[in-house]
């Protein structure tokens, strides 16, 4: 915009420039040849007067006197004739402008009828003037007077470069207070615009200067302002709202379990009311405590920065092995050797993301199957594919699998909340990464997880980790 403004601003001021400066520039062109030409006409009839006496005398020698002190006072060449056109003063040798059949015509013309006066000569870049000598009515002689108008068109041309000279100038001034007066306007547009990108990066006190700038400007920040607290306040509620009634759900549901723990051991035998009751409390429990973290990672946008993405998932891959083993699933994984695969995250992300992936593919993969982790590069995106052998999923469970509160029609009665997957996306998104759900060749789910890739500023070779693709089990 202020880019624009400063183009508008010299546009407006190069057309008032132009408009102005080509007339002055043809007035002033007529008027230094008009003025020339005037010269040229004082001349010629100066030299007629002188040239009269000489004339009627037939004396040669004081032509001659009169014509070379006007060749040595002006640059310019003169020619005097008689009534019969002979030539009594010739010009210069050599001077072409005299010379020529045009002026002849001419000088024949003024001997007959007596009228001088500049004259337009074909093939003549100098300013020609003829006069008669003596009386009009019957001329005695005449003289023609050359003066070459190089001076006029150098004074033209110089006039000219300086109206240039004068409009680049005043372009430069006008380009540079355009430059301040656009930066008065732009700039307050400019500390709005920062103060949008940083509250719609999950900056809520981000705030625009409201004495700067034109009225309008400092009423759109003012408007932008109660309008970002307003926003702050409502954020601040609902997340105190959900940390209130986590905490609040909490201790009841705490309270609650232990009393029927301690119903359930005062009682001989085993009760399977009791028990379904202590399974919907633990399932109330992690409904709770994902929509706690729900309620924690929207609207935040947090630094990103360079994670090892192998070593994330060898980590992860050594937590899960352990309950993997005990319940009858293989667990498998491929890890990039060197060079290390690096992706930008936030940190404690992708291990969330994980833990969540793999607790839903440990369930549901059947004893005796294997899931498997695996890592890899395409081009500028690094995927992490975590591949499970179930019974799988149908096109429409996978498009509704991240819905909250949803659950899979092979999903067991009394495990799950419905939100891990509601979570995955979460997170993933906070990161700029994305998660999907695909069908896997054996009959599972293969869920991928795709990150945009990063070069961290500095390698330095890992020991815990293999230094090819080598699968780990």
């Amino acid at each position: 915009m202020r880019r624009r403004l400063v183009i508008s601003y010299v546009t407006v001021a190069a057309v008032i420039l132009l408009a102005l400066e080509v007339p002055l520039s043809i007035v002033y062109a007529r008027h230094e040849h008009d003025v020339a030409g005037a010269g040229v006409v004082h001349d010629a009839t100066a030299l007629a007067s002188l040239a009269d006496e000489g004339v009627e005398r037939g004396s040669t020698v004081d032509l001659q006197a009169v014509a070379s002190q006007y060749r040595a006072a002006v640059s310019g060449d003169v020619e005097i004739v008689d009534r019969t056109g002979a030539v009594l003063v010739p010009a210069r040798p050599g001077d072409t402008d005299l010379a020529g059949p045009a002026v002849r015509a001419q000088l024949a013309a003024v001997l007959h009828d007596g009228f001088g006066g500049i004259r337009a000569l074909p093939h003549v870049d100098a300013l020609v003037a003829f006069e008669p000598i003596g009386s009009a009515d019957s001329p005695a002689g005449a003289v023609v007077v050359a003066a070459p108008d190089e001076s006029v068109d150098q004074r033209v041309h110089n006039a000219s470069l300086a109206l240039i000279a004068l409009a680049g100038g005043v372009l430069v001034a006008v380009a540079l207070l355009g430059l301040v007066i656009a930066r008065s306007v732009t700039g307050p547009l400019t500390n709005l615009e920062g103060a949008a990108r940083r509250l719609g990066g999950g900056d809520l006190r981000a705030r625009a200067p409201e004495n700067a700038g034109p009225a309008e400007v400092r009423s759109l920040s003012r408007e932008f302002n109660g309008m970002a607290a307003r926003l702050e306040e409502l954020v601040a509620a609902q997340r105190g709202f959900v940390a209130d009634a986590s905490h609040q759900l909490r201790s009841p549901l705490t309270a609650l379990r232990l009393r029927l723990e301690n119903i359930t051991a005062a009682r001989s035998g085993s009760d399977a009311d009791v028990d379904a009751v202590l399974a919907e409390l633990d399932r109330l429990s992690r409904v709770v405590d994902g929509l706690l973290v729900l309620a924690r990672s929207e609207g935040q946008r947090p630094d990103r920065v360079p994670i090892d993405v192998g070593a994330v998932v060898a980590d992860r891959f050594d937590a899960w092995s352990a309950l993997a083993e005990e319940a009858g699933v293989s667990l498998d994984a491929v890890i990039p050797g060197r060079p290390p695969i690096f992706a930008l995250l936030v940190p404690g992300h992708l291990e969330q993301i994980l833990d969540n992936l793999l607790a839903n593919a440990l369930e549901a993969t059947p004893s005796g199957r294997s899931v498997q982790l695996s890592v890899r590069l395409d081009g500028g995106v690094v995927e992490v594919h975590v591949t499970d052998e179930g019974t799988g999923m149908g096109e429409q469970e996978r498009r509704h699998a991240f819905d909250r509160f949803w659950r899979g029609s092979t999903s067991r009665a009394g495990t799950g909340s419905g939100l891990g997957l509601s979570i995955v996306r979460q997170l993933a998104r906070a990161s700029s990464a994305d998660v999907e759900l695909r069908q896997a060749s054996s009959g599972g789910v293969d869920a991928v997880v795709r990150m945009p890739s990063g070069r961290p500023p500095e390698l330095r070779p890992s020991r815990d980790r293999p230094s090819v693709d080598t699968p780990r089990r």
